[in-house]
């Protein structure tokens, strides 16, 4: 959850998102509204036309003039009567009319100048992505309030360039935190804490459209593919390139060497424990995937002879998955109270 997103836009701010694909850009506004109860209402710009945002013109004979007719999207937004977050997406892709007719709308005497129920966001690519962007005019680039650009490996915040919405760390661990809430596998999250994100995002452009890079969007495929199993290096580097795929498999295999969950459920204080670093994480994110509140004081017991920060790891992801089932355990309440400090400390 991106908390700064989350303020800005409960206080009605306009916020620019901007960055390469599939970095997550409309996913973090849809969020936000789900977040503080909002609707969510998504134009993607760069391919609708001016009189989407301008309306049709239409004769008012009695006046003997014309008046612009808002069409059906634009009309429901004027008369919202609810907290709605409007989504401008592929802002960078739209033509000079439109833009111009969406300054238009958000400008001083405009319908959204001041709506008092819809607050409007919007996301762009960058021109050097090779997505069809060629420039976000100014003069519509200055109506929003302020502008974050997304982090990627490697980005460097230089004093006279752009802000980002929060560190590379921060974008590994959110991605972590969403993967853990949609059920993703333990092997995949632990990947990408034990090697912090190097193979989550390595989007380039490239004009050949057969060659697959890993993005958040086709790391949510290989999560898919996982669930259904379908886990050869063929299917998976088609989703995320082969040289990712090979890394991840490869450590994935490392969990044919652990203990499994019922071994150490039966005997959790004789189960081997891992001592590189990798299968560590894998076995912190696989027992606590596993474990359930029958199980819980054996968990506790094992993931107290982890070295501490892999035990406060699988803690907390259990606790995610558990929350107050575990409180009345004794095993977890000793454990939770002996580890509390590193608890915290990990769950930032």
């Amino acid at each position: 959850m991106h908390e700064k997103l989350i303020k800005l836009m409960g206080a009605g701010e306009r916020v620019l998102l901007v960055g390469p694909p599939a970095l997550a850009k409309t996913s973090r506004f849809e969020d936000a509204a789900g977040h503080l109860g909002m609707d969510f209402v998504i134009s993607p710009v760069g391919i609708q036309e001016r009189i989407d945002f301008g309306g049709v013109l239409v004769p008012d004979l009695a006046n003997n003039i014309c008046r612009a007719l808002p069409l059906d999207t634009l009309a429901k937004l004027l008369a919202a009567k609810k907290p709605t977050l409007w989504l401008w997406d592929d802002l960078g892709n739209a033509p000079c009319d439109v833009q111009a007719a969406l300054k238009g709308l958000v400008t001083r005497g405009g319908p959204f100048y001041k709506h008092p129920f819809v607050t409007v966001g919007g996301a762009t690519n960058r021109p050097g992505d090779k997505t069809g962007v060629s420039s976000l005019h100014e003069a519509l680039r200055s109506e929003f309030s302020v502008s974050f650009a997304i982090a990627t490996p490697g980005c460097d915040e230089k004093p006279e360039g752009a802000t980002f919405l929060q560190s590379w760390k921060d974008e590994v661990d959110g991605w972590c935190e969403w993967a853990l809430g949609g059920d993703a596998a333990p092997e995949i999250v632990a990947w990408h804490r034990s090697t912090t994100g190097r193979t989550l995002y390595q989007w380039k452009p490239c004009a050949d459209p057969a060659v697959r890079m890993a993005d958040f969007r086709s790391w949510a495929t290989v999560i898919r593919l996982w669930q259904a199993g379908i886990r050869d290096l063929s299917t998976i580097g088609a989703a995320i390139g082969k040289p990712a795929a090979a890394e991840f498999l490869a450590f994935a295999r490392l969990a044919d060497d652990l203990p499994t969950p019922d071994q150490v459920w039966l005997d959790p204080q004789g189960a081997p424990v891992p001592t590189d670093s990798g299968a560590l994480y894998l076995a912190a994110s696989m027992l606590s995937a596993a474990v359930t509140p029958q199980f819980a004081g054996a968990f506790c017991q094992y993931i107290g002879r982890l070295p501490r920060v892999f035990g406060a790891l699988a803690g907390r992801d259990a606790y995610r998955k558990l929350g107050a089932k575990l409180s009345g355990n004794k095993e977890w309440c000793k454990w939770f109270l002996a580890n509390q400090e590193l608890f915290s400390a990990s769950a930032k």
